[in-house]
């Protein structure tokens, strides 16, 4: 069951007016698509978070990045009144266009929780799992910083391939993770200083982050600094599906 809140579109201070699990805090990340003003695509991806078993107090961010065109805003208009019911939900939308850099930084300028989970809002999920048994896993072991859930089965393809580094097993408490040397913005889970201190330094607003990372995990020293791992093991089936935003 989804639990929302009130929401907010011009990315004023929540904080001080609401009281949120401080262990995590969802960032669904949207822009201006074709299909709007309906709200179909990002409402399946909201409602797929029920696949995640988070806690009802989990704070949830919709995070738009900047654009006038009326559509768009007859569409915030739309998912505002979708959301008005429920109790832990805001929207927030940047003032300039930002690309995904720039969405996802002007949302965590407000985000205090240990951990951030990202989602793209075409990316909904399609299995069920516990979102904090994950986190238990990654308290656990400090290595495993960057858990991507995977849009195809976990196996040695595209930037999963790029070297010799994919593969090896991590089995945690809750879970089996895989080493890959790939970094994705798909759907991942991180602590929000692994954002502050590494992703926002190395990405500029407006940059593709896929395309400014990738390739940088050559070698174990490496992937050490950014500790990408797959949800699940060698041959898991996938866990997100893409609705396809760009021609919805």
């Amino acid at each position: 069951v989804l639990i929302f809140s009130k929401t907010n579109i011009n990315n004023e201070n929540f904080e001080n007016e609401y009281k949120y699990n401080n262990l995590l805090t969802i960032i669904i990340t949207a822009s201006f698509i074709p299909s709007h003003p309906s709200i179909s695509l990002i409402k399946e991806t909201i409602e797929s978070l029920s696949y995640l078993n988070y806690p009802s107090d989990t704070r949830i961010i919709l995070a738009h990045d900047f654009n006038n065109d009326n559509n768009y805003n007859k569409y915030l208009e739309n998912l505002n009144n979708y959301i008005k019911p429920f109790s832990n939900i805001e929207i927030t939308k940047c003032k300039k266009h930002g690309h995904l850099v720039g969405n996802i930084r002007n949302a965590l300028s407000n985000v205090n929780s240990k951990y951030i989970l990202v989602i793209q809002h075409d990316l909904p999920f399609i299995k069920e799992f516990n979102i904090h048994k994950v986190i238990e896993d990654m308290d656990e072991n400090p290595d495993i910083k960057h858990v991507r859930f995977n849009k195809r089965e976990n196996i040695k393809k595209g930037f999963d391939a790029l070297n010799n580094l994919f593969g090896l097993q991590l089995k945690q408490k809750n879970y089996t993770y895989t080493r890959t040397p790939g970094w994705s913005d798909q759907n991942h889970l991180c602590l929000t200083s692994y954002y502050n201190d590494i992703i926002l330094k190395e990405c500029k607003d407006g940059d593709f982050m896929e395309n400014t990372l990738q390739g940088k995990i050559k070698d174990i020293k490496k992937h050490q600094k950014y500790g990408t791992y797959i949800f699940g093991p060698l041959g898991d089936e996938q866990v997100i599906k893409h609705t396809d935003g760009r021609n919805a």
